[in-house]
């Protein structure tokens, strides 16, 4: 018989005929060996990371990912083992025949051995088991670093590796071979000398090869290290077997056990947590030998308690000796002391009150020793910590522990278990069987709207189903328009006894004093993922990393992800955050009011930054703000965010934007204009980047809004940006007039850079509107000012906004010296950016000097600037003007793909300005190739986009071409 190719049942091995084959590298073989344990399975990526790095992935880990995989398929393929490396979305798996890994081949055999023995067949099934065993090298993957993730199948793998060995021996035992069963069972009792199975078959092994002494020896052997180590006497059948070995079986009167019972009723409409119950139910069905623990922890309000009876209910008559129940008080002002409850538990197993010892040691001895050969069901509700827990649990026996806790104990030698809200389904299902499903059917989406008003959280969910139950006379919308009201949010979530805020205040009130300050914190902040930085500048600290543990622990706040800077986000639960604005209001006004501008002041600081990094210059406000006034202090927990933030400063704004505009809305909220103006401000780049238009109009508007009088830098600076989003949606007038006026206000002040700006925003819009005059007097006038203050880049600006007028006039010779000196300024300030921006319109000189290879090398060289510099969105813009002036040139594949590419970019970063233009050059392009059909397709998407954009010339040229392809 062969051996298999793969082994895990020892050090991790493989072979290929016969022949050792060596895997390099650690990384890989621990790909290896997590594929192995799980074969044909498919295990994720996420999973493998957490196997190669568990402290924690660099960013590239996706990618090292993929690497190891090619080197471990390369080695097996050179090997040439047939096992198939299967990649599947987001994962892999390994595909092995049956016989080819020697877990499968060891749970084969150990089948076939356990079919012959029920068949009586003990010869055969000895030889099977033996065979089984026989594929166990040593530990399991002994050779490999171990991993939390191997964890559960590893303990699988062994736990059937005892039950074999257990199974063998008692074969053995039937068939009288002593000689090899006795010297193994001695050994075993060396490691385990508290097995009970064990020694009896050793009892019973020595009396029946005629050894009597011995098997008396051994008895009295068990009796003295039972009664040492565990203060018992030994159970029932190894009792029996030593009163027949010392010839007085039957002489002693057994005393009968009374089971007990303490669980609490069940809930009678409990309803949902299918997965939660199934993973419950499947770790208590495990306990045999040895005891099983299981901590279950979550938020206030989750239903941790409520679980715990309903799985105990369920699963009681598994626990013959009885159940337990104990209160643990976790929450109160004093929680109860193990010496107390371990009392109260010995008085439940039978023991008087004038036995149970004084010392908590002797009291915990004397509980476990009581439980090792019992199979009890105990429930520890409510505990406060791991320190209380660990004198009450079993050393030995077939008991469970369940323990449930509103925070998580990682030091309880215990499987953990984390509870949180309900899905939505079971939230609904919990919802209808308490209100009864009627009135929800009635008007589902009122249903719907109370669900989210309760966060699927058990408790809230249960109570606002009471509520409907004991008024009749209300409809589900009556509760749902209730449930809106943030500031009230939890008045309507109380019944009785029942109450939401009261379970939130429980959890607070044992907050150490700055984690207290960290959960206020988050009543205070946008209802969004946070990092730490931002709640550490809610509470005025440095760093909060500690509080934010301690939140964690106690499950008031979750982690939701890791941002693209690597930082954790952390969210607290709606209802939470609403009590955690409720205590915050309790501050004093100046109090809430610092800590406000503090977290806004912060934003500001770090946007700033990320402004000054950003891989485009956005032609406007950066580098004004210095005169616009200070946009807050460099605050402390924002100043540790700075070196990344520059690295990646548009994934900042991305994972930030919405509570950046929420600080706007909020500077505002609290009269602090300037601030607000000075926040928008740096938006604006972003926003122009992304094209968030929505989101850079709002911000712009509500801050113009709020001014009391326009008539400052900010107001200007505002105007400008405004004017710059009006050209984009070809609203010219608008434009214009904002321009002007923004150029009025920088020139009332004396700002002649924002003067300088606004004149060439507003003779963009001239040039596009065709007064080509009054576009170059614009664009002399802003070359002019940002000579006289000294600014390079706004010139090279100016000089390539002077060429484009000339370009408009089809003066290639004018346009020349203007595009050498916009180019040389952008090469002598080192701006990238600019200098791509001047290649494009080289591009459209050499186009009308009738050189379009020199065009296309100006383009392709513009691509490789804006690539390099990672503007996607830029990147698109080349690429459309690249695809058009390969559309001009006849060819149209090369056009075909740099288009479709240009549009799926747009279309991603939402430019329908863009999308919209490259939809209609998609159009020309099907339509010159002969497919007409999909031409109309997309000239139909092009005159949609531009009618969105209110943009009615362009769209009255596109549907001039779509009228023409109907009348073909």
């Amino acid at each position: 018989m062969g051996e298999p190719t793969f082994g895990v049942l020892g050090p991790l091995r493989v072979r290929a005929g016969g022949v050792p084959i060596r895997i390099g590298g650690p990384k890989p073989r621990a790909i290896l060996a997590t594929l192995l344990l799980q074969p044909g399975r498919f295990v994720s990526v996420d999973v493998l990371t957490e196997v190669l790095w568990p402290e924690g992935s660099p960013r590239s880990a996706v990618a090292n990912v993929r690497t190891y995989v090619r080197t471990l398929r390369r080695a097996l393929s050179d090997a040439g083992i047939a096992a198939g490396l299967r990649t599947e979305p987001s994962g892999y798996a390994l595909d092995t025949a049956p016989d080819d890994v020697d877990t499968l081949l060891f749970e084969r055999r150990l089948d076939r051995a356990r079919a012959e023995r029920d068949r009586g067949d003990d010869t055969d099934a000895l030889r099977s088991y033996e065979s089984a065993l026989g594929l166990w090298r040593g530990g399991v993957l002994q050779d490999v670093p171990s991993s939390v993730v191997w964890d559960p199948v590893i303990t699988r793998l062994e736990e059937l590796r005892a039950a074999a060995i257990d199974q063998c021996l008692a074969v053995r035992l039937r068939l009288r071979d002593y000689a090899l069963l006795l010297a193994e069972l001695r050994s075993r009792l060396t490691e385990d000398p508290l097995r009970e199975d064990l020694w009896r078959m050793l009892v019973r092994a020595l009396h029946d090869s005629g050894r009597t002494t011995e098997a008396r020896s051994a008895y009295a052997e068990a009796e003295r290290i039972l009664a040492a180590e565990l203060g018992i006497e030994p159970s029932t059948p190894l009792r029996a077997v030593g009163e027949e070995v010392n010839g007085y079986a039957g002489r002693r009167r057994q005393v009968a056990f009374t089971p007990v019972c303490q669980l609490p009723m069940d809930v009678p409409d409990f309803t949902g947590r299918a997965e939660e119950i199934a993973a419950l139910e499947t770790l208590l069905s495990s306990a045999d030998r040895r005891p099983v623990v299981v901590a279950m922890s979550g938020p206030p309000g989750s239903g941790k308690s409520a679980l715990m009876v309903h799985v105990a209910h369920r699963v009681r008559a598994a626990f013959p000796d009885g159940q337990l129940f104990v209160d643990l008080g976790g929450l109160r002002d004093q929680p109860r002391t193990p010496a107390d409850v371990l009392a109260e538990m010995l008085r439940g197993l039978g023991v008087v009150d004038s036995t149970v010892p004084g010392e908590v040691s002797e009291r915990a001895a004397l509980f476990r020793s009581r439980l090792a050969q019992r199979r009890l069901l105990i429930l520890l509700d409510d505990a406060a910590g791991a320190a209380q827990v660990g004198p009450l649990l079993p050393g030995t026996g077939g008991s469970v522990v369940l323990v449930s806790s509103r925070q998580r104990m990682p030091e309880l030698p215990a499987h953990h278990l984390t509870l949180g809200v309900m899905r939505r389904e079971e939230a609904r299902a919990l919802l209808a069987a308490i209100a009864g499903p009627d009135r929800l059917d009635a008007d589902a989406a009122s249903a719907d709207r109370v669900l989210a008003g309760c966060g699927s959280l058990p408790l809230a969910v249960r109570i606002a189903g009471s509520r409907l139950a004991h008024r009749p006379g209300w409809s589900v919308a009556t509760l749902a328009d209730r449930l809106q009201d943030e500031r009230g949010r939890l008045d309507p979530l109380r019944a009785g006894e029942m109450e939401v805020r009261a379970r939130a205040e429980l959890s607070y009130r044992h907050l150490p004093e700055s984690a207290a300050a960290a959960f206020r914190a988050f009543g205070q902040l946008p209802a969004e993922p946070v990092g730490a930085w931002l709640v550490a500048a809610g509470t005025g600290r440095a760093d909060v990393a500690g509080e934010l543990d301690t939140l964690l622990d106690r499950h008031l706040i979750e982690v939701v992800g890791t941002d693209a800077l690597g930082q954790p986000r952390y969210r607290m639960h709606d209802l939470l955050r609403w009590y955690a604005r409720e205590v915050a209001d309790a501050d004093s006004s100046t109090v809430r009011r610092e800590r406000q501008l503090q977290v806004i002041d912060v934003l500001t600081a770090v946007a700033h930054v990320a402004n000054t990094a950003m891989p485009t210059r956005f032609f406007g406000v950066l580098g004004m703000l210095g005169e616009l006034g200070d946009p807050g202090p460099s605050a402390e927990p924002g100043a540790a965010l700075t070196d990344a933030v520059r690295a990646r400063p548009v994934e900042w704004f991305e994972t930030e934007r919405r509570i950046l505009i929420a600080a706007v809305e909020a500077a505002l909220r609290l009269g602090r204009v300037e601030r607000a103006a000075d926040l928008a401000l740096e938006l604006a780049g972003f926003f122009d980047l992304r094209g968030y238009y929505g989101d850079w109009l709002r911000t712009h508007q509500l801050v113009l809004d709020a001014m009391p009088t326009l008539s400052d830098a900010r107001a200007a600076a505002l105007l400008r940006n405004i004017g710059q989003l009006h050209l984009y949606r070809d609203r010219y007038a608008d434009a214009l007039a904002s321009f002007e006026r923004s150029r009025a206000l920088f020139d009332a002040v004396g700002h002649l850079a924002g003067e300088a700006v606004a004149a060439a925003g507003a003779g963009s819009v001239h040039r596009i509107q065709g007064d080509l005059d009054a576009a170059l007097a614009a664009f002399t006038d802003a070359l002019g000012g940002f000579r006289t203050v000294g600014d390079p880049h706004g010139e090279a600006v100016a000089h390539n906004a002077i060429a484009s007028v000339w370009l408009e006039r089809r003066d290639p010779q004018a346009a020349s010296s203007w595009l050498e000196g916009a180019l040389d300024l952008a090469r002598q300030i080192g701006d990238r950016h600019r200098e791509a921006q001047v290649r494009r319109r080289i591009a459209v000189l050499h186009e009308l000097r009738g050189e379009p290879d020199l065009a296309q090398a100006e383009l392709e060289g513009a691509l490789d600037i804006l690539a390099e510099l990672a503007d996607t969105h830029c990147v698109a813009y080349v690429q459309e003007s690249i695809g058009e002036l390969c559309l001009r040139r006849g060819n149209a594949r090369q056009a075909s793909a740099l288009l479709a590419d240009a549009l799926a970019v747009q279309r991603h970063l939402g430019d329908r300005r863009a999308e919209a233009s490259v939809a209609g050059l998609l159009g020309e392009l099907h339509h010159a190739t002969g497919r007409v059909q999909t031409a109309r397709h997309y000239f139909q998407r092009s005159l949609s986009a531009w009618r969105r954009l209110e943009a009615p010339d362009r769209a009255e040229r596109v549907h001039a071409k779509l009228r023409s392809l109907r009348s073909r």
